[in-house]
């Protein structure tokens, strides 16, 4: 039986009985996280909404931490995107160059139940914890409890260089120019104020402690590497239906697989690094296990 996310949960009110857990995703903004949310959302018995922000509403005191109220905001929220599909399609390809609508997968639809049940909204997760007043490890018991589920998050990790020049070209109203050169193949590199530079790298890290915290607290994670997913896209998909403990069909994983981008998009490389900030980047990475596999030598920047 499969039944469409937009038909009336008056009449389907048993299909979260069988939901045990809650998906989030933590990290950094413009990271592949909606990417992911988007092929795993697209799993007969997984739903993802779309940036619904759950956690912030929670925080803010605009949802009441209860299992049937929580489930129907996301269970809509995916909804509402599957119905705008046409726009969400030209929204992304014109922002970003693909789409994260896959009519082969079931974005729209489910089988019988859902299993897991979850809300693509990395960056804000971590970003709560900049008010040290806030417990996540509290949230996170409240949630159990209240939700009957365990707390699973995937940490999707980009290049960290490429994460901090997209976000020191947005601050500093760059995205145009940038756009332009990619358009252009200009070879000349786009001149990013230093100070923008360090501002964003102090913000990366400051969202990786941040998400450290949050993983901690949760009961099940994984981090996933942007260039491992296009790397070997088949191997990646099986890792995230075990971790996330679900059967997945050898046509899903195909599917997800034929979706994946075929290369990755260096931004860092468009720009222009003064040797101080990029030396000052890998000295901190260097010292955190998860980056080891990045240095700007290797790309060449």
């Amino acid at each position: 039986v499969q039944l469409k996310k937009d038909h009336s949960l008056n009449t389907h009110n048993d299909i979260f009985n069988s939901v045990k857990k809650l998906l989030l995703f933590v990290g950094w903004p413009r990271s592949c996280h909606s990417f992911v949310g988007s092929i795993l959302d697209g799993h007969p018995h997984i739903l993802v909404a779309d940036e619904y922000f759950l956690m912030t509403k929670l925080r803010i005191g605009r949802l009441p931490i209860q299992r049937d109220i929580i489930f129907k905001a996301l269970y809509n929220s995916s909804t509402s995107s599957i119905k705008n599909a046409r726009s969400m399609r030209a929204r992304t390809e014109r922002m970003k160059g693909y789409s994260l609508l896959f009519e082969d997968l079931m974005q729209g639809q489910f089988e019988d139940h859902i299993d897991i049940i979850g809300d693509k909204a990395g960056a804000h997760v971590s970003m709560l914890l900049y008010d040290k007043t806030y417990n996540i490890s509290k949230t996170f018991g409240i949630l159990r409890k209240q939700l009957r589920v365990d707390i699973y998050v995937i940490r999707v990790v980009r290049n960290p260089y490429d994460n901090i020049a997209t976000d020191s070209v947005y601050h500093c109203g760059l995205v145009k120019a940038l756009k332009e050169m990619r358009s252009l193949e200009n070879t000349s590199l786009l001149q990013v104020p230093k100070t923008a530079l360090s501002g964003s790298a102090m913000g990366y890290f400051r969202l990786y402690f941040a998400s450290e915290k949050v993983k901690a607290a949760a009961d099940k994670t994984i981090d996933i590497h942007c260039s491992d997913l296009i790397n070997n896209p088949r191997e990646e998909i099986i890792k995230l239906c075990n971790f996330l403990e679900v059967q997945c069909s050898e046509d899903y994983i195909s599917k997800c697989a034929s979706h994946v981008f075929t290369e990755e998009s260096h931004t860092s490389k468009l720009i222009n690094w003064p040797p101080e900030v990029k030396e000052s980047i890998q000295s901190r990475l260097d010292s955190i296990p998860l980056f080891k596999a990045y240095d700007y030598k290797l790309l060449n920047l």
